[in-house]
């Protein structure tokens, strides 16, 4: 006989995106005195409404405040036979309108959102113009000034292979090592933005930001690179591989 789905263990993959713009990071917040909302708080909030049941997701990479994501992996264990075109229905019903599930599918049991990722894709949007936009201001770094990006490429080329990022990385004492292997850059100009994505096998905190930052600085002779990243609105985690 087959065994109730109910009892059986599933782990279910999500694909989620979502603007950063009104939340605090991804990751909750420990020990904080006040409430500070979460894309992973909204998001077990949601899961809860929906098993009945406190679960704790996993997921690839931790943004910071500001930062959105077209596609953030996400997984987690239940006890359920719920089927997954209702378990995306539902979590979409009970989630704010800037978090959304674009995906679910049932994945091994030893698969984990972070650990089994081969690589994840940032993508960094800069508006190029002479004059600011309201309308883009949460989602790009505005920069007037003309960037040189044949410059920003021949640069961004020295950063490729496995190195040590440290210089790169906000608080990298925190980390045992700070190796990471960036596996490229590619910088395109379409129309009035400027689109960088870099592609690497783990990213430090504030790695992207600061690399942004730094091609910037190259481009531009008279701001050189100072250690402070670019503007989180800018920011996108793209895509992760497996």
């Amino acid at each position: 006989m087959l065994k109730n789905k109910k009892n059986r263990q599933r782990n279910i993959f999500l694909e989620v995106e979502y603007l950063g713009t009104n939340y605090f990071g991804f990751q909750v917040q420990k020990g904080e005195a006040d409430f500070k909302p979460t894309v992973q708080g909204v998001l077990e909030e949601a899961l809860e409404k929906l098993f009945n049941k406190k679960i704790r997701i996993a997921y690839a990479g931790r943004t910071d405040r500001g930062v959105h994501a077209n596609a953030q992996a996400v997984n987690f264990k239940v006890f359920s036979g719920i089927p997954l075109k209702n378990i995306k229905t539902a979590l979409n019903t009970f989630l704010p309108q800037d978090v959304r599930i674009n995906r679910v599918k049932t994945v091994p049991l030893d698969f984990h959102a972070r650990f089994s990722a081969k690589s994840k894709i940032y993508r960094y949007l800069i508006y190029n113009h002479k004059q600011p936009s309201v309308f883009l201001k949460d989602f790009s770094w505005h920069l007037p000034e003309k960037l040189e990006l044949k410059a920003m490429e021949k640069e961004a080329k020295k950063l490729f292979g496995r190195r040590d990022f440290s210089g790169f990385a906000k608080e990298a004492k925190a980390y045992k090592h700070c190796i990471r292997d960036l596996k490229t850059i590619t910088i395109k100009k379409k129309g009035k933005f400027v689109q960088i994505d870099i592609e690497a096998d783990g990213f430090l905190r504030s790695m992207a930001r600061n690399i942004v930052s730094f091609l910037v600085g190259v481009s531009d002779k008279k701001n050189p690179y100072r250690r402070k990243p670019a503007q989180a609105c800018g920011l996108y985690l793209y895509r992760v591989k497996y």
